[in-house]
């Protein structure tokens, strides 16, 4: 595709061993679509640049640690009006690029968001086809692993939130805090099944609990910086968020789903801690925060 309007951002952070088994592998097919590729390496030795150094398509660039970070060095390095994430643990679809392209077609999508299948081709927890706006729960809707921004919209909704996301203060939500500000400035977020990639969880179950804690941090931090600077439709989500995992607990409990059920409580103690503490840290600044 000559003059690509989108461009591929994977972030990666010492994790060579995953780049090797599943980034190197995508790379041909992304560059035969003629689809730039730029790779944000995080990491604390060169091993990951010296593989990449093999792959002179991809533009290896290098931050500090912090996937909303990563973002926004990606996003600052490149010019394309459209701009997917993707991680460096997944498999991608020769059809992926194309898929998100289509689903760009209306002029006011903002974002697209792709589904998630596990290496057994089950579908992972997303959000059913269809358009998205302001004041949709952006929590669920996507995932940083397959995710796709117009950079009109990033432009109206300003720069990733450092504190959010892999490697910041609150962990994760980078991607979910942007859903929201997109939609928030008139954007509309398209799910589509059409644009599916293939996650390798390689966690342990201990992992996967510390994991979802996370996940609620950063999903508390998100909904409390919005309410601190004065969204209450934050505040109203964050107690729906709260209500919705209560309610997957309980039914996991009574359909005997284990694994499913001792997810739930690292998640709704993350959001509650989240919460607080960023709704305390942006009310107790010198000055209000500015919006993110």
């Amino acid at each position: 595709m000559d003059g690509s309007p989108i461009t591929v951002a994977i972030s990666t952070r010492n994790r060579a061993r995953l780049v090797e088994r599943f980034v190197v592998p995508a790379l041909p097919a992304l560059v035969e679509a003629g689809v730039p590729i730029v790779v944000v390496d995080q990491s604390d030795t060169d091993e990951t640049a010296r593989l990449l150094e093999r792959q002179p398509e991809v533009r290896l660039l290098r931050s500090e640690p912090g996937l909303a970070r990563a973002h926004n060095v990606a996003l600052g390095a490149t010019a394309t009006p459209l701009i997917a994430f993707t991680d460096d643990d997944v498999s991608i679809d020769p059809g992926w690029v194309e898929g998100i392209l289509q689903e760009f077609e209306r002029q006011d999508v903002g974002t697209v968001c792709g589904r998630v299948v596990d290496k057994d081709g089950r579908l992972l927890p997303g959000a059913a086809n269809g358009l998205y706006r302001w004041p949709a729960n952006p929590i669920g809707l996507g995932t940083g692993a397959n995710i796709a921004f117009r950079r009109a919209a990033l432009d109206d909704a300003g720069p990733f939130d450092e504190e959010l996301g892999v490697g910041a203060p609150y962990h994760s939500a980078e991607e979910t805090d942007m859903l929201y500000r997109v939609m928030r400035a008139g954007w509309a977020v398209a799910c589509s099944d059409r644009v599916t990639i293939v996650h390798h969880e390689w966690r342990t179950a201990r992992e996967e609990a510390a994991l979802h804690y996370r996940y609620g941090l950063g999903a508390g931090a998100q909904f409390g910086k919005h309410l601190a600077e004065g969204d209450r439709t934050a505040g109203r989500l964050a107690i729906i968020e709260a209500g919705r995992h209560g309610v997957t607990l309980a039914r996991a409990v009574a359909k005997l789903q284990p694994r499913v059920a001792r997810l739930q409580p690292p998640f709704l103690a993350g959001l509650a801690v989240g919460f607080v503490r960023r709704y305390r840290a942006v009310r107790s600044s010198s000055g209000p925060e500015r919006p993110a």
